[in-house]
């Protein structure tokens, strides 16, 4: 997902569920998708359904997990997952547990079965297998608290993270300065999580609904950029429509 790529778009899926959900995303023309199953609703068996479509139509799948538990994230894993998004990360120790279970060794301890979605049913050299695995499984930590903030640095440098991403409205509201996004404050965050990010060989992202707040981001050098939902396009375009048909 990450290889060779300067800039990534990409969307939320918060509520709504159909199999063909990653093939309308690719026609859109995102480059990969977040399914949110830390405020979502989503089964295993939706997930599951989500990610063999999205690997048939090569558009890198996410999930926002809900807990940091091994048999949580060994299942998504085992479905076949592009990578985790890891919500409310505050210290090194808490993405590290979430490494050790996502990756094999030597840089995790994730539980090895080979005919599963994962290795499209078929894995000839196991070896290779989870060394490839390894290099494009995603890890992201989501920055979202005050602690998180002071504790960048060494999450940051957490071996086997691929990327730190501000989660913008939790952040802001931890800061005691909820939602103000041209807050001197928040701009200072984010230029801190950029640059610590990018000290460590990472890289860093945004989500957000603002377009011109990820105009900054993208400035600042941050490649991974999340926009929206489609619950929040459904409703601009129901908004949009509405409005014009009714002028």
């Amino acid at each position: 997902m990450l290889s060779g790529k300067k800039k990534l778009i990409g969307t939320f899926l918060s509520e709504l569920y159909s199999p063909n959900i990653p093939v309308l995303f690719k026609s859109c023309g995102f480059d990969y998708f977040v399914v949110d199953c830390e405020h979502g609703c989503f089964d295993y068996g939706e997930v599951a359904a989500l990610s063999a479509v999205s690997k048939q139509v090569r558009i890198p799948m996410l999930v926002r997990i809900s807990s940091n538990s091994r048999d949580h994230i060994l299942k998504y894993m085992d479905m076949g997952v592009a990578g985790l998004l890891v919500p409310m990360v505050s210290t090194s120790d808490e993405i590290r547990q979430v490494v050790e279970y996502a990756k094999y060794e030597p840089w995790g301890k994730r539980g090895i079965t080979t005919k599963r979605a994962h290795s499209n049913y078929k894995c000839d050299d196991i070896l290779a297998y989870m060394e490839q695995a390894n290099q494009e499984t995603v890890v992201l930590a989501q920055i979202e608290t005050a602690e998180g903030l002071k504790n960048i640095k060494q999450i940051a440098e957490t071996v086997g993270l691929d990327g730190l991403i501000v989660g913008p409205t939790d952040l802001t509201s931890d800061l005691g300065i909820a939602m103000q996004f041209e807050s001197k404050i928040f701009r200072d965050a984010v230029h801190r999580i950029y640059q610590h990010a990018s000290d460590a060989g990472k890289l860093s992202g945004m989500i957000i609904s603002n377009t011109n707040v990820l105009r900054d981001c993208e400035r600042l050098g941050m490649q991974i950029l999340c926009w929206n939902s489609e619950l929040g396009m459904l409703m601009k375009g129901a908004e949009l429509g509405l409005k014009e048909l009714r002028s």
